[in-house]
């Protein structure tokens, strides 16, 4: 690998540069697969252990999301609320158009069972009895929402309510989508929760309880199914998310505005499940690069990957990895055997495949008394 040599005077100016390195790497040829024709208007696959985007069409095309929405919803009331405590429905909750599991004014039910109305019936009043119940009301509960959206790893999506009613400022893409349903998933709670096929909770002074049956369809009929969720309303047409396992590898599929929804999610469940293989790409300690550095003690600084980077490729076809590293701006000596000196990055194209810290396999300190007392000095001015 190639090495580079920076001068003691050089390195005054890596707080203004970024060393980017760029290199591809082997292509790998095989017979490709080609990706399924979707009539979906935007349609996403994506791997839940790296996030890498295995099916795209149109995926950051903003679209009206309908009760997919309530993806979000239920996963910060799981991470933000106590699940044993009582929420007491309000007017405003009560009253909710749309799907619902008819709850009353005034009436109290565990956080836990709203949170099954509302990802298993779809229960716009659930939802918004979450909300309000966790944020005090709808409206900063949607300041959550969004937010938490983007510590997701949501790039074009704005929420106004919980539920996904229509509305000119409530909108998502699959791509976002996709990625907040990888972050829930990740969530024992949530899993277990999407997953259930029926549930019976509380009706208030009842002697029995209401009875809940999961929308999604795939729970009967895909063997594979691990979660998912359903939405439509005339705006967003027919919507569906659905996560899916399939020898220890796990996808998640999403639709927006398809007319053939339950169909076009297993075919692109089967596709991510089936067409791709982990290869991994980097090793924990590998030598990602070494670094010839003019004016220091050791005169080389080597970087080593802080963990191990897995990518999927096609079980057909060609891929190409970029390797981009990245220096810390501010990278001066003396380095510490073990400090985090920059990053790896790994691209296809555009799209970011995984990333690690690099850290130092070696110190690397000044070669002149004179250069020592000088970075002593420096050190006091800054303290």
């Amino acid at each position: 690998m190639k090495n580079l040599k920076l001068s003691f005077l050089s390195i005054f100016f890596v707080i203004f540069i970024i060393l980017i390195l760029a290199f591809l790497l082997a292509d790998l040829e095989v017979r490709a697969v080609a990706p399924p024709r979707i009539t979906a208007t935007t349609a996403a696959v994506v791997d839940v252990e790296t996030g890498q985007v295995l099916y795209e069409k149109q995926i950051h095309l903003r679209r009206p999301p309908a009760s997919l929405t309530k993806v979000l919803t239920a996963i910060i009331a799981i991470e933000e609320g106590n699940l044993k405590e009582k929420v007491k429905v309000s007017r405003r909750a009560a009253y909710q158009e749309g799907s619902s599991i008819y709850l009353e004014e005034g009436e109290e039910l565990s956080l836990e069972e709203l949170l099954y109305g509302v990802m298993l019936a779809s229960g716009n009043d659930a939802a918004v009895a979450v909300a309000e119940h966790i944020s005090g009301s709808v409206e900063e509960f949607a300041r959550l929402m969004n937010k938490k959206a983007k510590e997701m790893g949501a790039k074009n999506s704005n929420f106004v309510n919980p539920s996904g009613l229509p509305h000119p400022d409530h909108y998502s893409t699959a791509y976002d989508l996709a990625m907040i349903m990888r972050q829930a998933m990740k969530n024992e709670v949530f899993a277990r929760i999407t997953a259930t096929k029926y549930k019976t909770i509380s009706w208030a002074d009842n002697d029995w309880g209401r009875g809940l049956r999961n929308h999604n369809k795939l729970l009967w009929s895909y063997p594979d199914i691990t979660g998912g969720k359903t939405g439509y309303t005339r705006a967003a047409g027919r919507c569906l998310i659905a996560s899916a396992k399939r020898n220890s590898r796990e996808v998640i599929a999403v639709v927006l505005n398809s007319p053939n929804d339950w169909l076009e999610v297993r075919i692109l469940l089967d596709y991510g499940l089936d067409n791709f293989k982990r290869v991994k790409v980097i090793e924990k300690g590998d030598i990602i690069h070494q670094l010839e550095w003019e004016g220091s003690r050791e005169g080389e600084i080597s970087f080593l990957a802080e963990r191990p980077l897995t990518v999927l490729v096609p079980v057909g076809g060609k891929i190409k990895i970029r390797k981009e590293v990245y220096l810390k701006p501010e990278l001066k000596l003396p380095i510490r055997k073990g400090e985090i000196i920059g990053s790896l990055y790994l691209y296809a194209g555009e799209q970011l495949l995984g990333k690690t810290e690099l850290i130092a396999l070696n110190d690397l300190n000044y070669n002149s008394i004179f250069l020592r007392f000088w970075h002593w000095v420096i050190s006091l001015k800054e303290r």
